[in-house]
C-alpha cells in the first residue's frame, strides 16, 4: 500500500469551500489525522480506535465531524466517502473491505489485480468522458442551476459563475453524474431541508454537489431508513 499509493488526492477548493470550514480547528486537525489513518488502513477504521488513538479518549471533535456530515459511522466503522472513491478507483481495497464496499456502492467491485490492459481501458474511458464533459458542460450547468433555482424558489437564483460551476464539473468529471442524478439530489435535500430556516441555507451548489453528493443520491427518503444508515 505504502509503495503503490503513498498519498491520496486532496482538492483544496473542496476544503476551502466545503462544510469542513464550519468546524472547529480541533475538528479540522482531527479530520486530517483521521484521513491518514483511514488511507493507511485501507478504509478499515473503527470509531473506538479513532477515539483512543487520535482523540485521547475525548470524542467531542469526532462527534462534531459526524454531526456536520464530514464523516459517517455505519456499524461502528468510520466512513469517509471521498477516500473510499479513491480506494475503489485504484482497486487497492482488501477482499474483506470489498465485501463491505459492495453494500455501500451497490455494485460489484472488480476483484482482479490492476494490470496494463485494465489501465488502458480506464485511460480510454477517461478520454471519452473528458470529451463528453467539454461537449455538454455549458448545457448541464444551465439545466442544473435552473432546476435548483426553481426548487428553492430563491429571489436571486444561483448564477452560472465559475465557483458554482466548479462543483457541478467535479461531479461530472469524477463521478460521471447525470442531469437526472443532480435533480434527484436537489429533490431529496429540498424535501428534507426547505422547511428548516437553518438547513435551507445549505441548499447551494457547494453543499449539494460536494464530496457528499453520492451519499445524498443514495440516501433513503424515509427518516427511519436514514437512521438505519448510521446518520447521527
Amino acid at each position: 500500500m505504502a509503495k503503490e499509493l503513498p498519498y491520496f488526492k486532496f482538492e483544496t477548493s473542496e476544503w476551502d469551500n466545503g462544510t469542513i470550514q464550519m468546524c472547529s480547528r480541533e475538528s479540522k486537525g482531527l479530520f486530517i489525522d483521521l484521513c491518514s489513518m483511514y488511507w493507511a488502513r485501507l478504509g478499515d477504521v473503527k470509531t473506538k480506535l479513532a477515539v483512543q488513538k487520535l482523540c485521547n479518549g475525548n470524542a467531542n471533535a469526532l462527534q462534531e465531524l459526524i454531526e456536520e456530515e464530514i464523516i459517517y459511522v455505519i456499524e461502528d466503522k468510520i466512513i469517509i466517502h471521498f477516500l473510499d472513491y479513491q480506494l475503489k478507483e485504484f482497486n487497492a481495497v482488501s477482499d474483506k473491505r470489498k465485501k463491505a464496499a459492495n453494500k455501500r456502492w451497490e455494485q460489484d467491485t472488480d476483484k482482479q489485480d490492476v494490470n496494463a490492459s485494465a489501465l488502458q481501458v480506464q485511460s480510454k474511458s477517461n478520454a471519452i468522458r473528458e470529451d463528453k464533459i467539454r461537449e455538454d458542460k455549458n448545457t448541464i450547468y444551465s439545466q442544473v442551476l435552473t432546476y435548483l433555482n426553481l426548487k428553492t424558489k430563491k429571489e436571486k437564483g444561483f448564477k452560472p459563475s465559475e465557483f458554482n460551476k466548479s462543483f457541478i464539473r467535479a461531479r461530472v468529471k469524477q463521478d460521471n453524474a447525470t442531469l437526472a442524478e443532480f435533480k434527484i439530489v436537489i429533490d431529496k435535500k429540498c424535501k428534507e431541508w426547505l422547511g428548516d430556516d437553518k438547513m435551507a441555507g445549505f441548499l447551494r451548489p457547494q453543499t449539494l454537489f460536494g464530496t457528499k453528493f453520492e451519499s445524498y443520491l443514495n440516501q433513503p427518503t424515509g427518516k427511519e431508513d436514514i437512521k438505519k444508515m448510521g446518520r447521527i
